[in-house]
Formats: structure tokens, sequence, C-alpha cells
């Protein structure tokens, strides 16, 4: 699904299908600020970043940002289910008002405003049992003969397709699906930011250790939010990264949340910083 243009009042959307139009839901701040609650696109089962604990209830360092903000809105924190591929669309129709974790991409930036950046990590691989990767360059994937895989939507597409553009890529919905075509053989490598990787190979252990790919080529991670007319929100946004970052907060949030599923400051590579 493609984005063509933006209008005032609608917003165009590109299927296989044909021509979607949506009403504009106006500004978001308001919406926010009338419903008394914030409303959050998160990635389920993605460890450290957003995962149900056995309440049911949310987990994760995007889910504590996304707290976070509401308490300094004064409303109630709402949550969301949605995926790499599908959130663009959820934030440009509505469906949420933030997403916490999103690579700031010139496509992107067309279709939905940005604040931060909240953060920068490198990037993690881990390999099927028994396949040996030649190395841990990004340059010694680009052959055929080695099958990649990356969750559509996340960082990592663009990074393999730019630095390794020759690799067999296998483009899956979800970590969780890559994770399994790892254990199935059906591909020789995953790649995740870094945080997402530690997070599959605590779920599975029999996948590690986790490969830091070099060179770094780290990303910075932004707050999402919908285009509008007024701005405002994407403005308190972005006055709350700065605030949070310069004061240590989005790191102890990111130390909490790997701690807290039992990957240990030891465990995380030396040369991996928030």
């Amino acid at each position: 699904m493609r984005l063509l243009r933006l209008l005032p009042v609608f917003v165009c959307l590109v299927s296989g299908t044909g021509v979607a139009m949506a009403a504009d839901p106006g500004s978001t701040w308001d919406h926010v600020m009338s419903t008394k609650k914030l409303v959050s696109c998160v990635v389920p089962s993605y460890q450290p970043y957003s995962w149900k604990d056995q309440d049911g209830s949310w987990q994760g360092f995007a889910v504590t940002m996304a707290k976070d903000v509401a308490k300094d809105l004064h409303v109630a924190p709402e949550f969301i289910e949605s995926g790499f591929s599908t959130v663009v669309l959820d934030l440009q129709s509505g469906k949420c008002d933030d997403f916490f974790g999103f690579n700031a991409t010139p496509e992107r930036a067309l279709a939905i405003d940005f604040a931060g950046p909240l953060y920068t990590l490198g990037f993690g691989a881990l390999d099927r049992k028994g396949w040996k990767a030649p190395g841990d360059h990004w340059a010694d994937l680009n052959d055929p003969s080695i099958r990649v895989c990356y969750s559509i939507g996340n960082s990592s597409e663009q990074q393999i397709k730019r630095f390794a553009p020759k690799s067999t890529q296998v483009a899956l919905g979800s970590s969780n699906d890559c994770v399994l075509a790892l254990m199935a053989g059906r591909v020789d490598r995953y790649i995740d930011g870094i945080m997402g990787s530690m997070g599959a190979m605590h779920k599975n252990p029999q996948l590690g250790p986790v490969h830091v790919m070099t060179p770094s080529y780290a990303l910075p991670s932004y707050a999402g939010t919908r285009l509008d007319g007024d701005g405002r929100f994407q403005k308190f946004l972005q006055r709350w990264s700065e605030y949070n970052r310069a004061n240590g907060n989005i790191t102890q949030w990111l130390t909490d949340s790997v701690g807290s599923i039992g990957i240990t400051a030891a465990d995380i590579p030396p040369d991996v910083q928030f």
C-alpha cells in the first residue's frame, strides 16, 4: 500500500484494488483533550518494546513512554494492536494517536509527523541452528545464497535492501514470523533492531547468540503521530522527547524493560549504546 498524496480534508491511499478515501479526523490535540484519553498503537509480542503479561496488561518501554506522555497530558492511556506494515495507516486514519519506535524515513514523513529522536540503536542478527555466517558485516550477506529475513516495515528492511541488496530477502509480517522461519530452516539469518533481536533470543535461547551487524549504521527512533493542520500534539511530543532523553529517563526505561524479561546489562553487547 503506497501513499500518493495528502489533501486537507481527505487522506488518499492506494492499494492493489484501487483508491480508498478517508475523512481527516482533525486536530489530534483536540481529539485527545476532548476524549481525555491517549490511544497508542503497539506491536504485540515484541519484547522488550511491547507485549502483554500474564494478566493481560501491556508491558515494555514503548508502553512506558506512552503512559508517561498520557500522564503529562493528564489523560488516560489506552492501547491498540498494530504492526509495522499497518501503523502508518492506523495513525493517518485516527485509529491511534501515536506510536513509539519509528524510523523516520523521508517516505514516511510524507504521510505522518515525527518527534524525537528518542534513542538510537544498531542492528542485531540471529542465525538458524547449524548455519555459520561468512561474517557480521552487511557486505558479508550480499550473496543470493544467503536468505535474510526481516519484518515488513521494520527499520532493518531498508538497511538490508541498501547494504545487502543481492541477498535473498524474505519479508514477513512480524518478528515472530521471522523467528519461526529461522527455526524451520526457511531462512539463514533474521535481522532486527538490537533490542528486538535480544528479545527474540530471550524467548528462543537456542537461536543465540546475537550478532551485532557492522558497520553499525544505527538509526534513530522517533515517536510518530498523524499529520494535521494544528501541529500542537507533535510540538508537545517533541518537547516531551527532548526533556526525557536529556535527563536520562528514556535510557532508564529501555534498561528497565530489558531487565524485566531477564536480559541483564552484561547480556547487552558492549558496543551497544542507547
